[in-house]
């Protein structure tokens, strides 16, 4: 199957990588291709794309990305800073992989004013189709608006047998859109930022396939690993017409983001983004069904600063996100308190928030995670990050109201032993 649309190219079909060469080359005069892998994805589509492109002529270099001492590549200043030196003589570049060799070689691409393509080996993020990076710049998670790929191409086979944790992360990323899109909405009705139904309705035809029969993910029957995937596509389309984050990333990101700078402080593991994301959704969920109960919001004092010895040596990038923060939440706090402001800002978000009980179903019934255990995490250190994960940005969500109206810090305890246990 192969559609047009606004990354020009989408290939998911099972010779995909014979089609590499014809597709690379609608993108450059040159046949000079620079490929980045990690070691398993060289392993499971790097060598078959070597061989593709070698095949018709291509002159290729391939850069194996390599593991740090705990885990495996991560997307960062650091990372990119090793990378970059090692691009010469390329014509286009070639990401093999995931979400963080994608955005690497994206970052690359975009820096260097180069085009590149994406191999996708599994449906488990939706930054492929996505114009922005998500990397850790001096300790903090951001975003650095590049350019989509060319093309993003994928075998079904590959994507179908990826590690099933890896497909359970793109279920916990996708799962996320009723909750960004309610934040989306906050922040137009509050902030005036731009907002386009079409775009965020992109995937609704999806989502049936994957979250009306979740168990059909847990099985890899191959039309509903095709809609995940698909979903995970469109949503990074999205991403990439409106030229922010917006359509797919709200208050549901920010325990993921918390857990990723907490690991950068004091060196405990965190794992996959995606997985730590359908926590968030609950979470953020739960926040949503709290606020919606609320007739009359009656705003609380805010903290003035973060709490800097737990953020230890990126305190200053941290508060510097905070500072910025600020007086968006006081022009918050002086529309919300305007009741039929109120009644508006809740009747449209009423109309895109799932409940949480029926996240939580989704993912347990899909085989993903969706309690604190299963994310490697002790209650102690989930609970740290719902009490900071508020500090992390400047764009408000719905972890911003909470903390507003008094839902946070207050009711932390409870929201974690109903929902994240």
């Amino acid at each position: 199957m192969t559609i047009e649309n606004p990354i020009k190219k989408i290939i998911y079909d099972d010779h995909a990588i014979e089609q590499l060469p014809d597709v690379l080359a609608e993108f450059t005069a040159g046949r000079r291709v620079m490929i980045f892998a990690d070691i398993r994805t060289f392993a499971v589509a790097g060598r078959a794309a070597e061989e593709s492109l070698l095949r018709a002529g291509w002159t290729l270099r391939s850069v194996v990305v390599p593991d740090p001492a705990h885990g495996s590549p991560v997307c960062d200043d650091l990372t990119f800073n090793q990378l970059k030196p090692q691009v010469k003589d390329a014509d286009i570049l070639l990401a093999v992989g995931g979400g963080v060799i994608s955005d690497l070689v994206k970052w690359l691409a975009f820096d260097l004013n180069l085009p590149y393509a994406t191999l996708a080996t599994a449906a488990s993020m939706n930054g492929y189709t996505a114009a922005n990076v998500a990397p850790t710049l001096k300790g903090v998670k951001s975003i650095v608006y590049a350019r989509a790929p060319q093309a993003v191409l994928a075998v079904p086979a590959i994507i179908q047998n990826a590690p099933f944790e890896l497909t359970a992360a793109g279920l916990g990323d996708v799962i996320a859109k009723p909750i960004s899109t309610a934040d989306w909405l906050l922040n137009h009705h509050v902030f005036g930022e731009p907002f386009d139904p079409d775009v965020a309705d992109m995937i609704t035809k999806i989502e049936p396939a994957y979250s009306d029969h979740p168990e059909k993910v847990r099985d890899r029957e191959p039309k509903a690993i095709e809609a995940l995937f698909m979903g995970l596509i469109y949503s990074g389309i999205a991403m990439t017409v409106i030229g922010t984050s917006a359509p797919a990333s709200g208050g549901e990101h920010m325990l993921s983001h918390t857990l990723d700078m907490m690991s950068l402080v004091d060196g405990v593991p965190h794992d996959l983004h995606g997985r730590q994301v359908g926590l968030g959704t609950i979470l953020a969920a739960a926040l949503y069904e709290k606020i919606f109960q609320l007739d009359h919001p009656r705003c609380v004092p805010l903290p003035q600063t973060i709490d800097r010895p737990f953020w230890g040596h990126i305190a200053d990038a941290v508060a510097e996100q905070y500072r910025l923060k600020q007086p968006l939440m006081e022009t918050m706090r002086l529309k919300i308190e305007d009741p039929a402001f109120w009644n508006r800002l809740l009747s449209a978000a009423r109309k895109t928030v799932r409940p949480p009980q029926a996240i939580k179903n989704c993912l347990k019934q899909a085989g993903a995670a969706n309690t604190y255990p299963e994310i490697k995490c002790s209650r102690d250190r989930i609970r740290q990050a719902v009490l900071h994960m508020h500090e992390i940005r400047k764009r408000p969500t719905v972890v911003d109201l909470a903390w507003l109206l008094g839902i946070l810090p207050a009711q932390t305890d409870d929201l974690i032993d109903q929902w994240l246990s």
